[in-house]
């Protein structure tokens, strides 16, 4: 079953948000992981990444509080087959008092072959009025922290890169 680790990352660097072996129900009829499921794992690294800033469960009930995700952008780069271990780890790209942009990357756990990314941006809600909300004084200091610490990190060569169709040039 999935885990995480968050006691082993330091956060001068991406955190370690997810570990997995591919699991048999992630399987397509091509044979490989199903394009749906390195979303399912993605979204369970959003999950730890939570973690990381004390957003836990117990957490998002006593302060009702929670994150809803606004936007994300999937890119996949390589195949992988069940019973495969993945490795997902999260970069803070930005944040702000109410939003975070995070960059997730899925690595091979033996060969390292980057094999998916994910960038999305988060939004921080008040749940009792289901509305945006500034993060509160205690996350928002581990935001900070984290994103001082991943100030200094190269940015992903295609984080922030839009959907589109490349074309060879007309040759003149």
């Amino acid at each position: 079953m999935p885990s995480s680790s968050t006691s082993t990352s330091s956060i001068e660097q991406p955190l370690t948000v997810f570990e997995s072996p591919v699991l048999t129900e992630w399987i397509d009829y091509n044979g490989h992981m199903n394009d749906a499921c390195y979303v399912v794992a993605f979204s369970h690294s959003v999950e730890e990444f939570m973690a990381h800033i004390d957003l836990h469960e117990a957490f998002r009930e006593e302060h009702s509080v929670s994150i809803y995700t606004l936007q994300s952008m999937v890119t996949y780069l390589k195949e992988v087959s069940e019973g495969e271990n993945i490795v997902i780890k999260g970069q803070l790209l930005e944040s702000d008092a109410k939003k975070l942009r995070l960059f997730l990357t899925m690595h091979h756990a033996t060969t390292h072959d980057e094999l998916a990314t994910m960038e999305t941006l988060l939004l921080h809600m008040d749940m009792k009025n289901h509305r945006p909300a500034p993060f509160l004084p205690h996350t928002l200091s581990l935001v900070e922290r984290i994103q001082t610490a991943h100030n200094g990190l190269a940015t992903p060569a295609n984080a922030g890169q839009p959907i589109q169709m490349r074309r060879p040039k007309p040759q003149s």
